[in-house]
């Protein structure tokens, strides 16, 4: 990287910084409150009652979440790496309140996600391309909030993007190297899909890298398809896991074809409502407004 380059991705780094530092000691009452204090009690019933991570509580014991009575307080949605690492910090440094260090820990994964961006496209594109492409992820507002909040998707995408970027490095010319970087690849991939599973839509670029680097060929080779199965046995393994506490896994079969509406809950999926509500609400209100 040139000098020029180094200190553009400082200003961006900086800038992305500073507008995700604002108000960072505000309560856990801003948009989604509820699911961040569900992830932060994860976190905080780790500091109470120890690291057990095949069992995160959190303090909600009834059945609204799961349909099933709770009393235990079982969490069994993504694997509570995030939650850990909060809790790990907490303890390590008490001095700044938990949800704060929940803040800190989402806002370092998405600096390393801006990182990625400007990297890949400079080499890809060029440093135009880059210096925008990190600057609009850096100070969009949708992205800003995002990138803040004591939810455990800014990990999985810091995760995801650092896998992309260490499988797109990897040169084949260079046999030990190129090994390390996929196997670091591996890792990264299967840790965002532990965190969210739907960080599996990644698998495409990560597909088009190797096709890329070697050509149909690598259909034929064994090891591509070990890669993919090695990334998703953990997950596969976990969500087999927590089906033995279904009381605490949310109900979320109307994720998939419903949306909650001023009034209720409504199945729109495909209708016109779904599509004013993706293009309109979602991208052109909340991410381009």
């Amino acid at each position: 990287m040139k000098k020029v380059d180094l200190i553009i991705l400082i200003f961006i780094l900086t800038i992305g910084l500073l507008l995700r530092l604002y108000k960072l000691n505000i309560p856990l009452a801003d948009l989604h409150s509820w699911r961040q204090a569900d992830t932060a009690s994860v976190a905080r019933n780790f500091v109470k009652n120890g690291f057990d991570l095949l069992h995160p509580k959190y303090d909600d014991l009834s059945n609204v979440q799961s349909g099933i009575d709770n009393p235990q307080g079982f969490r069994m949605v993504e694997f509570p790496i995030y939650n850990a690492l909060i809790a790990a910090s907490y303890k390590a440094f008490p001095t700044m309140p938990l949800e704060r260090w929940g803040r800190l820990i989402s806002i370092v994964f998405s600096l390393v996600t801006i990182l990625v961006i400007y990297l890949i496209l400079l080499k890809e594109k060029g440093r135009i391309s880059a210096f925008f492409a990190g600057l609009i992820y850096a100070v969009f507002p949708f992205f800003v909030y995002f990138s803040r909040i004591v939810l455990p998707e800014p990990m999985a995408l810091g995760f995801v993007a650092l896998s992309v970027f260490f499988l797109y490095q990897g040169d084949t010319k260079h046999v030990a190297r190129y090994t390390l970087y996929v196997i670091l690849s591996l890792i990264f991939f299967s840790l965002s899909l532990l965190i969210k599973p739907t960080t599996i839509f990644f698998a495409l670029p990560l597909i088009y890298i190797m096709v890329r680097n070697h050509r149909l060929r690598i259909l034929k080779n064994p090891l591509f398809y070990i890669y993919f199965l090695l990334a998703i046995l953990p997950i596969f393994i976990w969500r087999n896991y927590i089906r033995l506490f279904p009381e605490g896994i949310p109900v979320n079969e109307w994720l998939i074809t419903s949306v909650n509406t001023g009034g209720s809950l409504q199945r729109i999926y495909f209708r016109p409502s779904f599509f004013r509500w993706i293009f309109f609400e979602r991208i052109n209100n909340l991410i381009l407004g």
